[in-house]
């Protein structure tokens, strides 16, 4: 059976290369008028045979060779007078059948009159008409299907995108008519929440299911593409954000009804590596010293459910490593993380829990025995946690302390946690927090020395929830407008496959509490990334797409710092990742440590927390700054000077 489907599945290819080999003229409409004769002679002798049984006596058999050529001559001659031909076959369609059937017709009636008017032996019975009329239909519709088929299969071979094709019932079917003209795609399913289709085929093609399983089918089928079909599909961000997590490209087919309308907001592909930096090559394979570093190791990802945790547990999950726990307080992520990763790693322990309570990290720790921690569970949200600034320090900070003293007590090989440029001379509650949480695991490295701690900063991943790219793609499909803070804003980007793997490079250099920033390259103006991604979207900034400036907001910089001005900034054995020496840890500062969380725990006022936070040795400003710290120019020429490229 398995030989049979391999060879029906590359009869179209053979067919194509066989079709391909014949001169340009055959497929001439001289030759198509030919054919149509050929097949009308068939037609009639077809006819007459099951008409009379395969029995015919020598009269009807004087009638055959009558009408043979008559038939032969008049069927392509009416089918060309009524401009039968002017649709090329190879693009043969379903209303070129009602075409077809109608200009075939007026033959058959004209037929039928002769049995009515005219005299033997030129007359036929009503019988040999129809059967007549239906082979030549039959036969001449299944020689331009032919030919269709044979267009497609001739295609040049290229690799194929495995793809999925999202939206509704409404433009499902035409879109796979469109998306089937290329042969760079494979479609692989359907995706749709309509729920009477989930499990039937259109087009040949399955409806896997609804849109919530989109993440899990990325996952297990290799998705490489995903087509949105139709402009007004809801949750297009959501679908954009999903993907970007997996390193997919994302292309909006609009509908007839959309370009008709005006409707039509993204007109083409949207794919992060597009604007994201462009110095990383992607899909280069993970350095051997990460093998080695997490090879037969118990991996323990926190905020696994997260776009940056649930992409290194992805990563991890692809390396040989012994175990792979996977740790986060929502349900709903660790569930569809679950789904995702249940193909690929096989010892794989998903756990529902919150880093700030000490029996849940202490439980999974002494349970389950991680060798290496990477730490990636944080509140990240500026704006957010300018307002909820003792959750900011409850989670930041001492689920940090948590983590960190579990992974010291159980004797963990290596501890990593995931920071931020914004933990850099922050102006911002979320940014304070995690510097904080920097020093915490900074004094632990210096003091316990057994266990590798280190701190990975980097700045905005593209594709990230919360992040410009998936807000900036809804208002572009809304019509806009697209919302900028400040025209001077800067910031660092990359894309989240990219720093994850830089996360994990940086895991496997050997560490007593150092801070690794990753090379980000040249920071880049907000407002000409936004009209860049308009450019994207096929559409016009300030014209079809205005930008609003909306004001910087509560905590926010306009340009961030990779490091502080006087900072050492030396090379690692990795390309892309610096280390960074941070400023030292003071001695008093486990005091000062027991207050903060004293004040958070008591849920202090936000003024009273932000008015410690300032005077903790970290840098912080609770203000806007209209001035940057450090120009992009002079950030720029730091990266160049440390690193020359």
């Amino acid at each position: 059976m398995a030989e049979v489907g391999a060879v029906l599945t590359t009869m179209p290819r053979r067919l194509g290369n066989v079709i391909g080999s014949v001169p340009a003229w055959v497929f001439s409409r001289g030759v198509q008028l030919l054919l149509d004769g050929v097949i009308a002679a068939v037609a009639m002798i077809l006819a007459f045979l099951l008409r009379f049984e395969f029995n015919i006596r020598p009269a009807e058999a004087h009638k055959i060779w009558l009408w043979i050529p008559i038939i032969a001559l008049l069927r392509p001659l009416i089918l060309l007078a009524l401009n039968g031909y002017d649709a090329p076959w190879r693009f043969f369609h379903l209303r070129d059948q009602i075409r077809l059937l109608l200009h075939a017709l007026p033959l058959s009636i004209a037929l039928c009159a002769t049995r009515l008017f005219a005299r033997p032996p030129l007359t036929i019975p009503f019988s040999i008409v129809i059967l007549e009329f239906g082979g030549f239909l039959v036969f001449a519709s299944g020689m331009r299907v032919l030919r269709r088929i044979s267009y497609h299969a001739v295609r040049p071979a290229v690799r194929s995108l495995n793809t999925l094709l999202v939206g509704n019932d409404s433009f499902l079917a035409s879109a796979i008519r469109h998306v089937e003209l290329y042969g760079d795609v494979k479609l692989v399913g359907l995706i749709t929440d309509e729920p009477l289709l989930v499990g039937r085929r259109i087009c040949g093609i399955r409806v896997l299911g609804a849109l919530s399983l989109l993440p899990k089918l990325m996952a297990s089928l290799g998705v490489e593409l995903v087509i949105v079909s139709g402009a007004d599909i809801p949750r297009i961000g959501e679908i954009i954000e999903k993907a970007a997590q997996f390193g997919a490209q994302v292309r909006i087919l609009p509908s007839t009804r959309d370009l008709i309308s005006g409707d039509v907001r993204v007109s083409r592909r949207v794919e992060v590596s597009e604007i994201g930096p462009r110095r990383f090559e992607k899909g280069t394979a993970v350095d051997a010293r990460v093998v080695k570093c997490l090879s037969d190791r118990v991996v323990l990802v926190t905020g696994a459910g997260g776009s940056i945790g649930s992409e290194i547990a992805r990563q991890v999950s692809k390396l040989p490593i012994s175990k792979l726990i996977i740790f986060d307080h929502d349900e709903n992520s660790i569930f569809e993380l679950t789904g995702q990763l249940q193909g690929i790693k096989k010892n794989l322990v998903p756990i529902v829990g919150d880093i700030r309570n000490e029996a849940a990290v202490r439980a999974t720790f002494a349970h389950h025995q991680p060798q290496v921690v990477l730490h990636a569970a944080a509140y990240k949200h500026v704006p957010v946690m300018e307002n909820n600034c003792c959750e900011a320090v409850l989670n930041n900070v001492f689920g940090t302390r948590q983590l960190v003293d579990a992974a010291i007590e159980f004797g963990c090989e290596r501890f990593v946690m995931i920071s931020t440029d914004k933990a850099v001379q922050a102006s911002s509650v979320m940014g304070a927090t995690k510097r904080v949480a920097e020093m915490v695991v900074q004094a632990r490295g210096a003091e316990h020395l057994s266990t590798n701690f280190a701190c990975v900063r980097f700045g905005n991943v593209l594709g990230s929830r919360g992040s410009v790219v998936p807000i900036f793609l809804r208002q572009i499909a809304a019509g806009g407008p697209v919302t900028i803070t400040h025209e001077a804003m800067t910031r660092y980007f990359m894309t989240i496959p990219q720093a994850v793997q830089l996360v994990l490079q940086a895991a496997s250099l050997a560490s007593n509490g150092d801070v690794y920033m990753l090379d980000m390259g040249d920071p880049v103006k907000i407002i000409d990334f936004a009209k860049e991604l308009i450019r994207l979207s096929g559409l016009r900034p300030g014209e079809d797409i205005q930008i609003k400036l909306i004001g910087t907001r509560p905590g926010e910089k306009l340009h961030e710092q990779l490091w502080l001005d006087d900072a050492n900034v030396t090379l690692t054995d990795f390309q892309y990742v610096l280390r960074v020496q941070a400023e030292t840890v003071p001695a008093d500062f486990d005091r000062a440590l027991e207050r903060l969380e004293e004040l958070a725990t008591n849920r202090s006022s936000s003024k009273d927390v932000k008015d410690f936070l300032r005077k903790m040795p970290i840098g912080y400003e609770q203000k806007i700054q209209p001035q940057s710290l450090v120009t992009p120019e002079l950030s720029s020429s730091l990266v160049k000077a440390h690193y020359p490229q």
